[in-house]
């Protein structure tokens, strides 16, 4: 299937990642056929879903604890048939599942990035990779600063700013989305 526009998901309370900052969220985990991503703090499920779309022999395991997110999140996997991906109602990291995984992506962390970060490092294969999505620029220095602590290579953060064209009389005028910070980085043992 690929990629997925905004239009094509049910909405309803929970934001969502608009699809210019997904494709480009998606595109930095570098997902494999195979891959086995852990989708953190998946709201709607936007990026779970659509890396699902891209895994044949892979899957995703989605962590939401908001009710709202899980009914909405439940609602888009239906609408677009997926089977390979999973949802578990609660709080990461204590609900993430205890296996070998080799994609993590973070779009919520609720304060428990670190541990988060840890449950990375006990579980995730060799050669595995993180994105984290923020915000906020606390989030972001947090971020860089865990990802040093844990030893993790190839870190690199790059700033994503969408303007959206708007009619305005007979004019179009430029509307700012939030800016956001994707992180990535890397485990090579």
């Amino acid at each position: 299937m690929g990629h997925i526009y905004d239009k094509e998901f049910i909405q309803k309370e929970l934001p969502m990642t608009k699809q210019e900052v997904r494709a480009i969220s998606i595109a930095k985990l570098q997902l494999e056929d195979d891959s086995i991503l852990i989708d953190v703090g998946a709201g709607t499920g936007t990026i779970g879903i659509e890396a699902a779309t891209y895994l044949r022999n892979g899957k995703v395991y989605s962590i939401e604890k908001e009710e709202k997110g899980i009914e909405t999140l439940n609602e888009n996997i239906n609408k677009f048939c997926l089977k390979n991906i999973e949802v578990i109602v609660g709080r990461a990291p204590q609900v993430i599942p205890k296996i070998k995984y080799d994609r993590m992506f973070i779009g919520g962390s609720t304060g428990s990035l670190k541990s988060i970060l840890e449950h990375f490092m006990e579980y995730s294969k060799s050669k595995s990779r993180v994105v984290i999505n923020a915000i906020t620029l606390e989030t972001l220095a947090d971020a860089t600063k865990l990802l040093k602590e844990l030893k993790l290579k190839n870190i690199e953060v790059i700033n994503v700013a969408i303007s959206r064209g708007k009619n305005v009389g007979p004019y179009t005028m430029m509307y700012g989305e939030n800016p956001i910070y994707i992180i990535t980085a890397d485990r090579e043992d």
